[in-house]
C-alpha cells in the first residue's frame, strides 16, 4: 500500500495453481495457489512464510477462453497474512505485463 493507504494498482480475486522458486540456484521450489494479483505482485495462499524480501520467482498459469499461457515473474516477498504470502514483482517482461494487464481489465469489466 501506499502511504495514504491506497494500492497503487487494482487487485483482482485471481484463483490459480502457482510455483514459487526461492533460494540458491532455484533449488527449493513449492506448489501454491494464488489469491488475487494486480500490475504489481500476486498474493499467495501457503502456510509457510519465507522471510520478507527474500527473492523469489513465480511461474502463474494464465488461461483464458481461447488461449492458455504460462507467466514467469521475479519479485520479493512483501508481507506476510493469515493466509499466506504477498510477492511484489521486480521484473515482468513485456509479454508478461501485458497478459497481466489484459487479465486485470477483463476482471474489471466484469
Amino acid at each position: 500500500m501506499t502511504s495514504s493507504g491506497h494500492r497503487r494498482s487494482h487487485r483482482i480475486e485471481f484463483t490459480s495453481a502457482a510455483l514459487l522458486r526461492y533460494g540458491d540456484n532455484g533449488l527449493l521450489e513449492a506448489r501454491v495457489d494464488t489469491r488475487d494479483i494486480s500490475l504489481h505482485g500476486v498474493m499467495i495462499k501457503t502456510d509457510s512464510r519465507l522471510p520478507i524480501a527474500t527473492p523469489c520467482t513465480v511461474e502463474l498459469h494464465l488461461s483464458g477462453a481461447t488461449s492458455e499461457m504460462d507467466v514467469v515473474v521475479q519479485g520479493v516477498i512483501q508481507r506476510h497474512e493469515d493466509t499466506g504470502m504477498a510477492v511484489a514483482f521486480t521484473h515482468l517482461d513485456p509479454d508478461s505485463f501485458l497478459h497481466i494487464l489484459n487479465l486485470v481489465k477483463l476482471h474489471e469489466a466484469e
